[in-house]
């Protein structure tokens, strides 16, 4: 395939030793595991480009993650794993960020599941990413993903071309009302692979000099799905966001700020919640060594179940020692605070203290 095209593969891995400590439910204890503790996302990326002409290069890109069935969780989990499994010892693939795409001269088109708009424009505020200390997740009721989705499967992508450090996208999910295996038995159909529900994200990003920024709307369609994913006992109803991210550096020393409002992502079929959330990080670099401090916070009200109306505060250091370009060691903290009480409800109740030493590698 070397004729035809240009194939490269690249990632990246990261593992961290972590002890979690705290009141909330399932979170005490140590691991050695590659996400939820660890700095950056672990991920091995397939990338092909070709030329066909005129300034037009045809693309494919396929991203696979070690972390799925890895001993990485300290997330709560949703539901009591299978008879016989053993999570700690299983390892395994799972597909990361997949499209083909075409760029030119018209900007940059791609079809899979590319990246979403909110994500990026959550980076641009998070020094931290989405990795310990970040408040991304994996408390996704009340962290920065409450109002972002990673990506969205079976969806398209555009962005403009760039004129005067400004680029336009724009990115549609069509969902899908249900699932196609009708005749599966309503245990079997809950395991499917879920469908996206219709989703548009529309952003402005600036990328000139010292100043990076975006923002992102996403609205989401009411859904009313019969069996599958986001079935219930009527209609989720239509939730709408908007998500500002920036940063700005000063010689050594980089500032973020990030604001959030709307509606969370996931609604109730018997109300809205409203999420609104900041944040606000400084990242300063001294030789080889990374220094960064980040704050979230995010609100949620008017939720039906009233445990998930709550105000979470997540803390975030970090400290990271170069080795070079491509490998680093760290150590993160991460301080989740609900201010409440103790609660059966993995999404709300007390605090999370998480501290690990981790070391990545990318390629």
């Amino acid at each position: 395939t070397g004729a035809f095209a240009q194939v490269s593969l690249t990632g990246n891995l990261d593992f961290a030793g972590a002890q979690i400590t705290g009141s909330m439910p399932g979170s005490n204890g140590t691991t050695f595991a590659t996400s939820s503790v660890t700095a950056s996302t672990s991920v091995i990326n397939i990338f092909a480009k070709e030329d066909i002409g005129g300034g037009t290069v045809v693309t494919a890109w396929y991203g696979l993650d070690p972390r799925s069935l890895s001993n990485d969780a300290f997330a709560v989990p949703l539901a009591a794993p299978a008879t016989g499994a053993n999570k700690t010892n299983a390892t395994g693939l799972s597909r990361d960020e997949l499209y083909v795409g075409a760029a030119g001269a018209f900007g940059n088109i791609r079809l899979g599941s590319p990246n979403a708009l909110g994500l990026e424009s959550a980076g641009d505020a998070s020094p931290l990413g989405t990795g310990v200390g970040s408040g991304y997740g994996p408390l996704a009721g009340q962290g920065m993903n409450s109002v972002v989705q990673t990506r969205y499967s079976r969806s398209a992508r555009y962005d403009s071309p760039m004129m005067a450090g400004f680029t336009a996208s724009v990115q549609y999910a069509p969902g899908n009302d249900e699932l196609a295996n009708t005749g599966a038995s309503a245990a079997s159909v809950a395991l499917l692979v879920p469908n996206n529900r219709k989703t548009t994200e529309i952003g402005l990003k600036y990328n000139n000099g010292p100043l990076n920024a975006s923002l992102v709307n996403i609205k989401q369609d009411a859904q009313n799905n019969k069996t599958g994913f986001f079935s219930g006992a009527g209609a989720l109803l239509a939730t709408s966001a908007t998500i500002l991210g920036a940063n700005y550096k000063m010689d050594n020393t980089t500032v973020y700020f990030g604001y959030n409002s709307g509606n969370k992502l996931a609604s109730t079929a018997t109300a809205t919640p409203n999420a609104k959330g900041m944040r606000l990080a400084i990242k300063q670099t001294i030789g080889q060594y990374d220094l960064i401090a980040q704050q979230t916070s995010q609100e949620t009200s008017g939720d039906a179940t009233a445990a998930n109306n709550v105000k979470a505060t997540i803390t975030g250091l970090r400290g990271v020692y170069n080795l070079s370009k491509t490998a680093a060691t760290y150590i993160g903290y991460e301080k989740y605070d609900t201010k409440l009480a103790t609660s059966t409800d993995a999404l709300t109740g007390g605090d999370r203290k998480i501290v690990s030493i981790g070391l990545r590698k990318s390629f």
